[in-house]
């Protein structure tokens, strides 16, 4: 960084500095420098905000302490209404924020990092993620290591090696944070601001998860294979609404694919090069994205309410090929057996489990993922889910 601001510390001079400074005017090799000072001046500046929504929480305690009715759960909640009242935002955003700054608190070591700008915001809350839940003795050890060179590596990577080190000092630890989660498992549902509707579910039991998230795409695949000419993305959406609304209650699978064929038909073109372009396969091996594809139609017809034009396109005038039972559940199978072993080995990249436990947990999930296709009529489960954005 520049001499111009790397010599200050940040508060109040750094700040005094940087509002001198005319963007327009800084030369091409100063621009960066400039950038880099106002991370860390922001760093310094979040730091204190959180700082003070710990007052907000120390004040509603001291106010109450008399009370014994006001119990430490209580006074939390009030003291994330106060904040939400104040700033103008959600409950929940405001009950993150507390939480976080409760968290900074007790990890004096990170909540000086972030106040000198070593640190920002997004790795302070990997540090405050990681170490949550360990012991004092395990999280200073991490918090030892890390710390030193925190700011100079991304935070995906801070957050691998931070994890690492809570599993070897903490065996249980992943397995702890996993089995909590999975306790507050739930669905939710949200309008998005174009006017869209987010249904999404958190917090799964991976083995579950990632076994439905392979049935979804070999479906879709196989509905590709049958004519459907649409993205993955769009039919694992339109299949996964259509399990969990009445359109698809108790359809075989291959009812589900001409559905998909009769409402995705290959597009009418004069262009010959156009009609016989193959549709769209969205690149999957390596995709985890679960969120609800772009397109995603609201004609809600039921399978048995066909127009006349989709009379030729019920499951017995499919092509025979591409519907055939064998052949469909054999391409399906290695599908499933394919995304399971992937998205268990993902688990293990990302350091949730040892070898040993990941192993089990893998063989576990395909399992259930070949079980799945096997039965043909087995569904993912539809009683759990997410949660509302902050604001």
């Amino acid at each position: 960084m520049s001499s111009r601001f790397a010599t200050l510390r940040t508060g109040p001079k750094l700040a005094k500095r940087l509002a001198q400074v005319e963007l327009g005017s800084l030369p091409d090799e100063a621009v960066l420098d400039y950038l880099h000072a106002e991370i860390r001046q922001l760093s310094q500046q979040q730091a204190r905000v959180w700082a003070a929504i710990g007052e907000v929480h120390r004040r509603v305690a001291g106010a109450y302490a008399h009370d014994a009715e006001w119990t430490p759960e209580r006074v939390f909640d009030g003291a994330a209404y106060e904040i939400a009242s104040e700033l103008r935002v959600s409950k929940p955003y405001a009950v993150h924020e507390l939480q976080r700054a409760q968290d900074l608190e007790a990890m004096p070591t990170v909540a000086r990092a972030l106040r000198s700008g070593e640190i920002d915001r997004n790795r302070a809350l990997v540090l405050l993620d990681v170490c949550t839940g360990l012991s004092p003795e395990h999280r200073d050890g991490i918090l030892a290591e890390v710390l030193p060179t925190a700011g100079k590596v991304p935070p995906a990577k801070l957050r691998a090696e931070a994890q690492r080190l809570a599993i070897a000092l903490d065996p249980e630890w992943a397995e702890r944070r996993y089995h909590e989660a999975v306790r507050h498992q739930r669905v939710v549902r949200y309008i998005n601001q174009d006017g869209t509707v987010t249904i999404a579910a958190e917090d799964q039991d991976a083995v579950e998860a990632l076994a439905a998230y392979a049935r979804l795409t070999a479906v879709a695949k196989a509905a590709q294979r049958a004519g459907a000419h649409a993205s993955l993305d769009t039919l694992r959406s339109k299949i996964s609404m259509g399990l969990l609304g009445p359109r698809f209650a108790g359809r075989h699978e291959t009812d589900i694919i001409a559905y998909l064929v009769s409402e995705y038909p290959k597009p009418v073109s004069e262009d010959p090069a156009v009609a016989d372009r193959p549709a769209e396969h969205t690149s999957d091996e390596h995709s985890v994205d679960v969120r609800p594809a772009d397109e995603v139609s609201v004609d809600e017809r039921p399978c048995d309410e066909q127009s006349p034009d989709d009379e030729s396109l019920d499951a017995e005038s499919l092509d025979a090929e591409s519907l055939d039972a064998e052949s469909l559940d054999a391409e399906s199978l290695d599908e499933a057996f394919f995304e399971a072993e992937f998205l268990a080995q993902e688990l293990l990249d990302q350091g949730f489990f040892d070898e040993e436990c990941t192993g089990g947990q893998r063989a576990e999930l395909i399992s259930i993922a070949i079980g799945m296709r096997r039965a043909r009529s087995a569904r993912p489960r539809t009683d759990h889910g997410p949660d509302p954005p902050p604001f």
